[in-house]
């Protein structure tokens, strides 16, 4: 096969237009994903924005829920 023709297939954790949360925001606002760099050795850089805000961040430093003990400031 021909170098040209090859596929690859890359997992992330989150895709564009997800909704997460900053896992250390103490405000645990929702943010939406808006960029995606993909690094060898499988790392994924997520760009994330809330409102004019933008984060550059891997993905175990987000998730889909929102941290509530972190809001309550525990």
């Amino acid at each position: 096969m021909n170098d040209i023709h090859k596929k690859h297939v890359h997992y992330t954790a989150f895709t564009f237009g997800d909704f997460v949360y900053l896992k250390t925001d103490v405000n645990q606002e929702q943010w939406i994903v808006t960029d995606i760099e993909l690094r060898p050795n499988g790392v994924c850089i997520y760009t994330v924005a809330c409102g004019s805000s933008t984060y550059t961040g891997y993905d175990f430093e987000l998730s889909t829920l929102p941290n509530e003990s972190k809001k309550l400031g525990l």
